[in-house]
């Protein structure tokens, strides 16, 4: 009977090991892929704006930074590509105009940036 309860077990072990695979490591002869851009967004306004990076064929949406206040995003490196310029776009949250303001920034992978919205 023991025997029995055992099984079920066993079964379920061999099964699970069976589909991890073996994890192979990192070719050495590929570059590591470039870091990803954090940027920290200041926020002076009394209003909230959604923050955007922009490329010259997407749009890619960071967040919402509140009004009087700072957050942290990351900018994937796919993102970036081999972009030398990122542009910003923000939009005040509750506002009729509908306008994106734009603000450009130079920028290489893994750079800290920094973003002041007044």
């Amino acid at each position: 009977m023991r025997t029995r309860s055992v099984l079920p077990l066993y079964l379920l072990l061999v099964s699970v090991a069976a589909c991890s695979g073996a994890q192979k490591a990192g070719d050495p002869s590929q570059p590591p892929p470039p870091p990803d851009t954090p940027v920290e967004v200041r926020n002076l306004k009394t209003v909230d704006v959604n923050l955007y990076a922009l490329s010259p064929t997407r749009r890619l949406r960071l967040g919402t930074v509140p009004g009087m206040t700072t957050r942290s995003f990351v900018i994937p490196h796919q993102f970036l590509g081999d972009m030398d310029y990122l542009r910003f776009g923000m939009e005040v949250i509750g506002s009729d105009a509908g306008a994106l303001s734009e603000q450009q920034l130079p920028v290489r992978p893994g750079e800290q940036l920094s973003l002041t919205i007044q």
